[in-house]
């Protein structure tokens, strides 16, 4: 059973976190939420993956990384697509691909069949920049 549709919501989004733009709300509008994904952080004293071979490096750590980062990254797009499940009108927008990755994320999930879902590019915006976008984008 469908609960309160016809809402609806902007998300600007990077890989790192999520801005919610929910105009139907009174207070609050704008509601962040972080992704458990790091950026490429070097600890101080940590040392490079593998072992030497001559004048190369060998490794076979890579493979594992980018394998957490995939993990880490569909475990973000699951936790938002959650989120949008009670919104009929979605719009989508940020400065990097993730916008219309969590896009593709959301037309191979059933739940959002007959729903409206818009991707823009956006550069990095404040929140009252944010807000502007989504009303202007519902014509609201």
């Amino acid at each position: 059973m469908k609960n309160n549709l016809n809402k609806q919501v902007g998300v600007w989004l990077d890989h790192s976190e999520a801005y919610f733009i929910d105009l139907s709300k009174d207070s609050n509008i704008v509601e962040k939420v972080n992704s458990d994904q790091e950026s490429h952080l070097r600890i101080a004293g940590e040392q490079g993956d593998g072992v030497r071979l001559g004048n190369n490096r060998s490794t076979n750590n890579e493979h594992q990384k980018h394998s957490r980062e995939q993990e880490l990254s569909k475990e973000y797009y699951d936790m938002l697509a959650d989120r949008l499940k009670n919104f009929d009108d979605i719009l989508l927008f940020g400065s990097t691909h993730a916008k219309d990755e969590l896009y593709n994320e959301l037309k191979s999930d059933k739940h959002f069949d007959g729903k409206t879902i818009s991707v823009k590019p956006a550069d990095h915006l404040t929140e009252n920049q944010m807000i502007a976008e989504v009303r202007k984008h519902f014509d609201l």
